[in-house]
């Protein structure tokens, strides 16, 4: 049992990323692609608007085999050795090493049928996070979460609209930023673990003083900077200082050590437990938009000893995300919270290598979960066939699942922003489809 005040359940190793270095990647986010601060030139007071919406993203990068989570094949050549259990659903199973989410089944969507076809993680990784194709964007695009912030931000004083925990590495390539939208709605970064903003001060009279001081002298030299310039070249990246002056006035927000030795034990002692802990900490109080990592790196890319490594880290993604939905429901966020599960693809019918096999990255039809927000439960979108090849009726894209989530969060996905003159839809190309079957 992990011992909730030791150091080891949020170690010093896991903060990554200090103050200096968010101030740092905001900068570098904002004037990289100068210009945006002419973007929205409307004010934003409108969208700031009582929302109640919250979005949890659990983010399972690598690519996990639907084989051994949502679409399992027992006994058929391409099944593998797991077993599969009953769901909440009558006739729907999913892998043995998922009985909470088995339990939980009838909470939530299930999509068999995903299809895609870039099987490469980085590429595909930014497809699935921003509903663009790399090779299609003039601009960078904004990871969907920023696009969330953008519209629909954070309504209590203090506290940020978009927040992610973990490591933001996604094989060689970082997680999607803010893009053309600027600083202003790139990702308040924790390094995970439960560990808030790194060197962030503890709140006090003292240390909300003395960060208006330094503020009073970097608004000096920031005027002397502007004097002569364009002024919006700059303004996106100002409200980067004001987050952390925000943050020093919000008290406790990231302080999971407030949490029970009950919740610590049913989330689990792994990382990712206490990042979706935290997560919930963060909507309940107010983030409206939350990504979690599961682990660092690419945690679920299993080509080689699949099978074995497959057993731990399905259950530690089952006890967390389980406990996860228990509370949501429990504490009353289920129906204004969409909670999404999902990876970037699949993994290949076909068990390869011998003596630890495994399976390769596979796009033709491959599974995700999402769930809460209103939308209707215990839902199975799309099938595959018997041995789990091709898809037999209901192919899903990215587009159309990114036409759902904003549709779930009232946000047009076909909207168009503005950039040096160019519009730019939320979804590439207006493309897709809202789901109308979970509405």
């Amino acid at each position: 049992m992990m011992d909730r005040h030791s150091p080891t359940c949020c170690p010093r190793s896991e903060h990554g990323l200090s103050r200096r270095a968010l101030l740092h990647g905001a900068l570098a986010g904002g004037i990289a692609f100068g210009g945006f601060g002419r973007l929205f030139a409307d004010d934003h007071a409108a969208a700031a608007k009582k929302n109640d919406q919250r979005v949890i993203l659990v983010f399972m990068s690598g690519g996990p085999s639907q084989f051994e989570t949502w679409d399992p094949k027992p006994g058929q050549p391409t099944g593998g050795p797991h077993i599969s259990i009953p769901t909440s659903i009558p006739g729907v199973h999913f892998d043995e090493y998922m009985p909470n989410l088995s339990r939980l089944a009838n909470r939530m969507v299930t999509v068999r049928s995903m299809t895609s076809r870039n099987g490469d993680h980085d590429q595909g990784g930014y497809i699935a996070q921003t509903a663009y194709n790399p090779s299609a964007v003039v601009v960078p695009a904004p990871h969907w979460l920023s696009v969330c912030a953008h519209e629909k931000p954070a309504t209590e004083p203090g506290l940020p609209s978009y927040v992610m925990l973990g490591r933001d590495n996604f094989g060689s390539m970082h997680v999607p930023g803010a893009g053309y939208l600027g600083a202003k709605y790139q990702a308040l970064h924790c390094a995970g673990g439960g560990a808030g903003p790194q060197d962030l001060p503890k709140p006090s009279e003292e240390a909300i003083a003395a960060f208006a001081r330094r503020e009073k002298l970097r608004g000096s030299f920031s005027e002397a900077f502007v004097a002569g310039r364009d002024k919006r070249l700059v303004e996106s990246h100002e409200g980067s200082f004001a987050q952390v002056g925000n943050l020093l006035r919000s008290g406790d927000l990231f302080d999971i050590q407030q949490e029970s030795q009950r919740d610590f034990d049913r989330y689990g002692n792994s990382q990712l437990g206490r990042d979706c802990l935290l997560a919930r900490r963060l909507v309940e109080r107010g983030v409206p938009f939350v990504r979690v990592q599961h682990q660092s790196g690419l945690a679920w890319d299993k080509h080689r000893r699949a099978f074995q490594s497959q057993r731990w880290i399905t259950s530690e993604f089952d006890t967390a995300v389980g406990a996860l939905i228990d509370d949501l429901v429990d504490r009353g966020l289920w129906s204004h919270t969409l909670l999404v599960l999902m990876g970037e693809f699949g993994r290949t019918p076909e068990i390869s290598g011998q003596g630890q096999p495994g399976r390769n990255h596979w796009t033709k039809c491959w599974s995700l979960s999402f769930g809460g927000c209103g939308l209707k439960e215990g839902l199975v979108i799309g099938s595959t066939n018997e041995n789990g090849t091709d898809l037999k009726d209901r192919p899903v894209t990215i587009h159309d699942l990114f036409c759902t989530f904003y549709k779930t969060l009232d946000i047009n996905p076909h909207k168009e922003l503005q950039f040096e003159n160019r519009p730019i839809p939320f979804v590439e190309d207006k493309l897709g489809t809202p789901l109308a079957e979970v509405f």
